[in-house]
């Protein structure tokens, strides 16, 4: 099995067991936890190293959680992840965890690249259009990319909508080349 597969199985097992009005905080605390480990490669040693004991993991990762105040899902979630050896795609596992959480939620991303901050007005209506367009609630994420020139790129999930001066220009290019 490759690491999405593996993300994918213990996400899935992390969401059948967890309520899901908790699922938002349990991705926070494994957001954090993997920013520490990323952080410090001592830590993120110990923890794959084979030179260290299960119970002495078990101790420090008790030890750490409980400094970072931690619930008792993500403990759990965390012990059996490292036990796995699981600990090399928690990144990915945590990707995963969020597009199933969405699923189950009924809500979805949203990428919008403009080139200049958009205003509130703008991405109320953005979301609204999004939210009746999809079905689902919609989360804006805002990203800014001058090159655009113009108008904006909204990413939904695999769909990507492209109303950007710099694509309305990539896609005449292509058509003039081709004729």
């Amino acid at each position: 099995m490759n690491k999405t597969q593996i993300a994918r199985k213990v996400s899935r097992a992390l969401i059948n067991t967890v309520e899901t009005s908790q699922v938002p905080a349990v991705i926070e605390e494994l957001k954090s936890f993997s920013k520490l480990i990323e952080a410090d490669r001592k830590i993120r040693l110990f923890f794959i190293s084979q030179i260290f004991s299960e119970d002495e993991k078990k101790r420090s990762l008790e030890e750490i959680l409980t400094y970072m105040k931690a619930s008792g899902d993500t403990k759990k979630f965390l012990k059996l992840i490292i036990s796995q050896g699981y600990l090399a795609g928690l990144k990915d596992t945590i990707k995963s965890l969020i597009i199933l959480y969405e699923e189950k939620a009924r809500k979805i991303t949203a990428e919008v690249t403009a080139p200049v901050a958009l205003e509130e007005k703008y991405i109320s209506r953005l979301k609204a259009a999004l939210t009746s367009l999809t079905d689902r609630e919609v989360q804006i994420e805002s990203r800014l990319d001058p090159s655009l020139i113009g108008g904006f790129i909204v990413k939904v999930g695999s769909t990507v909508y492209d109303s950007s001066l710099k694509g309305q220009l990539q896609l005449l290019r292509a058509e003039l080349t081709r004729q």
